[in-house]
């Protein structure tokens, strides 16, 4: 996650430059990027942080909102499928809002937390169209707007080991107005 938000930090304070001189919104193709994690399991009812926020210079023109959308093939070894799970992200440091400290990642109950996507079901191999930030498309530009931001998932069904995201053909539709 941290690729995708340096490489979009990057794009999106050229593109909000280029967009504060008109109202529409800007569409900025990203590159691709992989996320690896160990495991995966059922976290209903909880969010599932990274320790530390993916951090990045802010952009010259603050970012009103950002949606991402792209494909994601999912692999992994299954050992509860398909892995059904909603996308997640706050500003706010998760140490100071009461979230549970896993040692390596924070837990936080879904019901204070934001959700960026609608919620994907993911068999092994497949690709799929996904898109983060709808709804709230706020809380992303808010990320970058402070140059940190935190990204989770909770996994509602599933489990798995071994298990990868390939993010390809993403683009980030950004308004600054």
């Amino acid at each position: 996650m941290k690729t995708l938000l340096r490489t979009s930090a990057l794009l999106l304070a050229l593109a909000a430059a280029l967009a504060a001189c008109s109202k529409a919104p800007l569409t900025v193709p990203l590159e691709d990027f992989s996320i690896s994690v160990d495991a995966v399991g059922n976290t209903a009812g909880q969010v599932v942080y990274p320790k530390n926020a993916a951090q990045f210079d802010r952009p010259v023109v603050d970012v009103k909102t950002i949606r991402l959308s792209g494909q994601v093939t999912v692999s992994y070894t299954a050992v509860q499928a398909p892995l059904v799970m909603t996308f997640y992200a706050r500003t706010a440091d998760p140490g100071a809002a009461g979230c549970t400290d896993a040692g390596l990642a924070w837990i936080c109950d879904a019901a204070g937390e934001t959700p960026i996507s609608g919620e994907y079901s993911f068999a092994n191999g497949e690709t799929q169209q996904v898109t983060l930030g709808d709804p709230n498309p706020e809380v992303l530009a808010d990320g970058i707007n402070q140059g940190r931001i935190w990204i989770g998932a909770e996994v509602t069904s599933g489990a798995a080991t071994g298990v990868t995201f390939d993010f390809t053909q993403m683009v980030a539709e950004v308004t600054v107005f």
